[in-house]
Order: structure tokens, then C-alpha cells, then sequence
């Protein structure tokens, strides 16, 4: 499998909140860090695909809060705009 260096350039303070993620974590390197990230990012759009929600739930108060994010936005109306061309080609 070939490698493919990424760089990419973030604020001093943006920095220190990932090293500040990566201790709380006890991540050993950055790029654990964002094989991390981008494993719970994937299994978000994931299930925006399916037109579920991405929620946290205070299991006391049993009240969820869901995400919101652009990104999540956007792949499930991707999806939903596959499904209406799926359908219309179907029928």
C-alpha cells in the first residue's frame, strides 16, 4: 500500500486543542488522533445517509441534543437527491 503525505496548516491555538484531544485520549500521535476522527466522521455520514440523526442523550433527563453540522447536512441531501433519481429512473 502506497503512503500519501497530507499536510495541512492549522492556527498555534487550534494546534493546542488537538494536542489537548490527543492527551485526553491518550493518543500517542496525531495521526492516531485523526484516524480517529475520521473513523467517527465516516460512520456519521454514514448514518445521515440513512437518514438517521447524530444525537447525544442525557440518559438522566432522557432529552437528546443533535448534531449539527454542515458537512452531515450536506451528505444526507446527497443522499436524499440519489433517492429521487433512483426512484425516477425506476418508475
Amino acid at each position: 500500500m502506497t503512503k500519501v503525505r497530507v499536510q495541512v496548516d492549522f492556527s498555534e491555538r487550534r494546534v493546542a486543542e488537538l494536542e489537548h484531544l490527543q492527551k485526553l485520549c491518550d493518543l500517542g500521535t496525531k495521526k492516531e488522533l485523526f484516524n480517529n476522527a475520521l473513523t467517527l466522521f465516516e460512520w456519521a455520514v454514514g448514518e445521515v445517509m440513512q437518514g438517521r440523526s447524530i444525537a447525544s442523550l442525557d440518559e438522566k433527563t432522557q432529552k437528546y441534543r443533535e448534531l449539527q453540522m454542515p458537512a452531515l447536512e450536506t451528505a444526507a441531501r446527497h443522499s436524499e437527491q440519489e433517492a429521487y433519481q433512483y426512484q425516477a429512473a425506476a418508475g
